[in-house]
């Protein structure tokens, strides 16, 4: 029988001669089992996983992106656009732009009526808008309505510049439909091109 072999206390355990391969992913576990053991391998499409994870990240994210509730203020503008919207100010608070969004987003079914059109200049100013039509249906054969522009009244600016209030109009203005805004008693756009008063 052979002696046992002292253990030396203190001296350090040998490296190992081969290196850990490098750990699973989502990516690395679909290799083929003939490349599975290959480290080189696995860590360079390790590389490409963690690029991937990036991505999908980013990709998770893309709902509150689009939802008006949560998106940065730059996307509700533009989301804003896909309304037909052509300028929500960027000065405005977020609330306010959202709440913007969600009001003309509501007000598509009506969009190009008098009823649609009084409504988005409401929801621009917070004022009531009267809007007057002179417009009508007519059947074949009847003469075509009188002359008259679409007129919009309001009392005061309300919480738009002038400039915000014809954009509106301009935006929901039935196709075709000449109009004049007035605001206290006084035209402030005429969409003919007649001076204002």
């Amino acid at each position: 029988m052979s002696a046992p072999v002292p253990a030396t206390r203190g001296a350090p355990a040998a490296a190992p001669l081969v290196r850990a391969p490098a750990t699973g992913g989502w990516l690395v576990d679909q290799l083929p089992m003939c490349f599975a053991g290959d480290d080189f391998l696995r860590r360079f499409v390790l590389i490409f996983q963690e690029l991937a994870d990036g991505l999908r990240e980013r990709i998770d994210g893309i709902d509150h992106a689009l939802d008006a509730t949560v998106a940065p203020p730059a996307f509700v503008r533009w989301m804003g656009q896909w309304l037909g919207v052509r300028g929500i100010d960027p000065t405005l608070t977020t609330e306010r732009q959202r709440e913007l969004v969600f009001g003309f987003g509501a007000l598509l079914v009506d969009r190009g009526t008098k009823a649609g059109l009084r409504r988005a200049v409401e929801l621009v100013t917070g004022q009531a808008v009267l809007v007057r039509d002179p417009g009508k249906i007519i059947r074949e054969g009847d003469p075509p309505p009188g002359p008259g522009p679409v007129r919009i009244e309001l009392r005061t600016n309300g919480a738009a510049s002038e400039a915000d209030i014809v954009a509106a109009v301009q935006d929901w203005l039935p196709a075709a439909a000449a109009a004049e805004v007035w605001v206290a008693g006084r035209r402030v756009w005429d969409s003919t091109g007649r001076r204002q008063r």
